[in-house]
């Protein structure tokens, strides 16, 4: 449900179609029950006898309506595959759950311009059953009319960005959701943490708008007007901010073209606490030929001068006389699998190692291609966690006391064409703001 050139809410509305929306209703006891859990309306599950779920299709829509004493209450989230529990209930768990406009059940109806569409909402709406699966044609005008409203039209965009998750590395937005996660993880956060806010540019994709976030956070945001903040300018398609104790990781994605038009992904890492600052680019490898094991690396034409621009950062900016850090390399490269499983991770070196790997004879198949794998390293390479503790660990990138080195790497790659996540972890004590707009 990326935001292509179809638009977020039609792919919505072909999903209804062959999904059709799950309403469901609570009670004033199960309402308040909710609110007090651990994550509110944005993240439940709730048992059901096995018959509710026999007409459901999932992953679909839920639509959740709450009739409390004085007012209603509409939400609308991501509804997925049920499970049996006991001899007679099966539950299912909602996500993504955003507030919507209007509320009422009344005010629903009056949205459709169906007369049909109408009186079978009606209908289905005074039905004695709190679990009710609406018609394909219904859902896919429900739909439709709630997008066309304002107030709705960034809650939904992020529900519908729930439903496009990647699961194997067959795009750049494949690469940048993994290079999110992997800021994400750095930070010592899982995949599915909640940001505390998410800004996101309305026309542009980020794989940001598939991070869940609080209901009190403010939803979106047109990312190109973050108050003082001039580190990518209007290149920049989305913002998360997460917190844990009193530490703050901020994450940004910025392209100077579509997602999926760009040269690739990078990763820039800036730990202000631990003052080190990590650069990781991503390259797919090609399916295995000529009888041989290893993934293939077929270099492209900007590869030489990535890694001229990479290795001219490390020797401008190394670490000052009584910073420690295990060599002075500040980039990485990840080799992953195309067409891959993100979940088998890939294979990470610094650049240094690279440099010299590739002038040995086990790199070259024979068409004298660039082998990139378990066989041809014999070993020697890195997994995602070790990396991710050298960088907590601060042994590793370049010394960094402001973002101006930041600033500047950020703009040297988004001039090659490729695209950015930058992560800048903080403590709340930190004037990062000032910083960053001092740069």
């Amino acid at each position: 449900m990326a935001n292509t050139a179809k638009g977020w809410s039609d792919e919505l509305v072909e999903l209804v179609k062959r999904k059709p929306i799950v309403a469901l209703r609570l009670d004033v006891a199960q309402w308040k029950a909710l609110l007090a859990s651990r994550r509110g309306v944005g993240e439940f599950t709730i048992a059901l006898p096995h018959a509710d779920f026999a007409h459901m299709k999932a992953p679909t829509l839920c639509l959740l309506l709450v009739q409390l004493t004085d007012e209603h209450q509409a939400y609308l989230g991501r509804i997925g595959s049920h499970s049996a529990i006991t001899t007679l209930q099966s539950r299912v768990k909602i996500k993504r759950a955003v507030r919507i406009q209007p509320p009422e059940p009344t005010a629903l109806v009056e949205l459709l311009t169906s007369p049909g569409h109408r009186r079978t909402l009606i209908e289905r709406l005074s039905r004695g059953s709190n679990f009710t699966v609406l018609s394909p044609k219904l859902s896919g005008e429900l739909v439709d009319r709630l997008a066309q409203v304002d107030a709705n039209a960034d809650p939904m965009r992020a529900v519908a960005a729930a439903f496009s998750t990647p699961r194997q590395f067959r795009s750049n937005a494949a690469l940048q959701d993994d290079a999110i996660r992997t800021a994400m993880k750095a930070f010592g956060l899982g995949a599915d943490s909640w940001a505390e806010t998410l800004e996101l540019h309305p026309d542009r994709e980020t794989g940001l708008a598939r991070i869940p976030i609080t209901e009190d956070g403010a939803i979106e945001h047109d990312a190109r007007s973050v108050p003082g903040f001039a580190l990518i300018e209007s290149d920049r398609t989305g913002r998360a901010v997460f917190a844990r104790g009193n530490e703050r990781l901020e994450v940004y994605t910025a392209n100077r073209r579509q997602l999926e038009q760009a040269f690739g992904v990078d990763l820039i890492y800036l730990n202000i606490t631990r003052r080190n600052l990590v650069m990781l680019q991503y390259k797919m490898l090609d399916p295995p030929n000529d009888g041989m094991t290893d993934w293939t690396y077929r270099p492209d034409e900007q590869l030489d001068a990535e890694l001229e621009r990479m290795r001219r950062f490390a020797r401008e900016n190394p670490p000052p006389q009584y910073e420690y850090r295990l060599n002075a390399t500040v980039s990485y490269l990840k080799f992953v699998k195309r067409d891959g499983a993100m979940r088998q991770g890939g294979v990470i070196m610094p650049v240094d190692h690279f440099d010299l790997f590739v002038q040995s004879p086990r790199a070259r198949g024979p068409r004298q291609g660039l082998r990139i794998g378990y066989d041809a390293l014999g070993g020697s390479y890195m997994r995602e966690q070790p990396f991710l503790d050298l960088i907590r660990a601060g042994y590793i990138g370049a010394y960094s006391d402001t973002t101006e080195l930041l600033a500047v790497l950020v703009n040297a790659v988004l001039e090659k064409g490729r695209a950015v996540v930058a992560a800048i972890q903080t403590r709340n004590d930190e004037a990062l703001g000032d910083q960053i707009h001092d740069t």
